[in-house]
């Protein structure tokens, strides 16, 4: 009994002190973790301009005594952090230390001309370089052309009340070197607007880049009055047309790079020059039927055709989901469109503009792995969201192929 009882001790004693190392080791980890995350950090950076060097020649200088604004956003609070004054060089330097919440994160930005421009979120200890750089431009109110790079029109089944739901995204580039703004008059004109079906009814800006405040739909046009800096913008709304609507005859109103339909009824018909059928999209349990053309002219002719019969109608919930997932290439579209807009800045603008008539296997490889990089971004992704982004892939891929072998041909 004596043995059995000392045994026990023993045991006992070890559970004991195995316990107490174990809650040491979690509690020094905890202390070296909140060290590390509250280590001083720094960005070094420069803000820069276009200016002009003679002639039509366009390069970047530096933009001097900007203020810069270190910023946070957490779930715990929000706001400035530290501000400095850039150099006679543009450039600028903020020290600071992680508090609060880890899941913070970190920002620089700078207000040129009324408008503000930020940096990617500051992830490194130190971050330096491009991901450090703000490019900042001068407005104008006068109305120039904006791209359309892409088109996406979304339309649901019909529903108990024999009306369809439509979704419309755009990306829209603006390929100059000038943030067009909508002026200050009493009747400013907009930065950028569409034509939508005259039976559209239930207008509504949809979650994206502009704020609602910033969005009108009148006479038939649906207006941004938000500026538009260089780059790529996202544009995304909804509507409701009833079903007597269709056939559907419209315009490409300003033509697009990629015009894509998404039809939710399985006997749909897209027409129009260009226009094929594709692979179609399955998200969420629900099919929609895909067409798609490159190239679409300015007010090119598109008629979409779906049957008047009522079945079974559903509020298009994934809508938001349809929009993030399958329009993955907006966001490569726009890292893309950043470095290029600073290569501009090196270079003559009209040198540029030539650069960009054609679709380099450059670009599409940017395309791709900015789309593997925002793909992996996304915690525990659904099936639905890793067959979109494969699909996407498999285009771009085939693009680049392409694209390799044409400027291959030209050698």
């Amino acid at each position: 009994m004596t043995t059995r009882l000392r045994g026990l001790a023993v045991a006992c004693l070890a559970l004991a002190v195995a316990t107490v190392l174990s809650a040491q080791t979690l509690d020094a980890q905890a202390q070296s973790s909140q060290a590390q995350s509250s280590q001083a950090r720094s960005v070094d950076g420069r803000v820069r301009r276009p200016m002009e060097q003679g002639g039509d020649s366009t390069g970047m200088g530096p933009a001097v005594g900007q203020w810069v604004t270190l910023h946070r956003v957490g779930k715990d609070s929000a706001g400035p952090v530290d501000s400095v004054r850039t150099d006679a060089a543009g450039r600028y330097r903020l020290r600071y230390t992680p508090w609060g919440a880890s899941d913070a994160v970190y920002f620089a930005s700078t207000t040129y001309g009324g408008i503000a421009y930020f940096t990617e979120p500051l992830k490194a200890p130190a971050v330096t370089g491009e991901d450090a750089e703000i490019t900042v431009f001068d407005t104008t109110s006068r109305a120039f052309p904006l791209s359309i790079k892409g088109r996406h029109f979304i339309v649901s089944q019909i529903d108990s009340a024999q009306m369809r739901t439509v979704i419309e995204v755009f990306e829209i580039s603006n390929d100059s070197l000038l943030t067009r703004i909508a002026g200050m008059s009493t009747s400013p004109e907009p930065t950028w607007s569409v034509a939508i079906p005259a039976s559209a009814i239930d207008v509504r800006a949809n979650e994206g880049e502009f704020s609602p405040e910033t969005f009108a739909a009148t006479n038939g046009r649906v207006s941004v009055y938000a500026p538009m800096a260089p780059g790529v913008k996202q544009v995304a709304f909804s509507y409701k047309v009833p079903g007597s609507s269709f056939p559907l005859a419209m315009r490409a109103d300003g033509g697009a790079v990629v015009f894509e339909v998404l039809l939710e009824e399985p006997r749909g018909t897209v027409k129009g020059k260009g226009f094929a059928a594709v692979d179609p999209v399955s998200l969420e349990g629900r099919n929609f039927r895909r067409f798609l053309a490159q190239d679409v002219e300015p007010d090119a002719e598109i008629i979409i055709d779906l049957p008047s019969a009522a079945t079974p109608g559903r509020n298009l919930y994934i809508a938001g989901l349809l929009v993030a997932v399958g329009f993955l290439m907006m966001l490569a579209l726009m890292r893309s469109s950043q470095r290029t807009a600073a290569r501009r800045l090196r270079e003559s603008a009209n040198a540029q503009a030539a650069r960009h008539d054609d679709v380099s296997s450059e670009r599409l490889a940017q395309e791709i792995a900015a789309l593997d990089a925002n793909f992996a971004r996304q915690e525990n992704p659904s099936e639905a969201v890793q067959k979109a982004y494969t699909q996407r892939r498999e285009e771009l891929k085939r693009a680049l192929a392409d694209a390799m072998a044409t400027e291959s041909a030209r050698k």
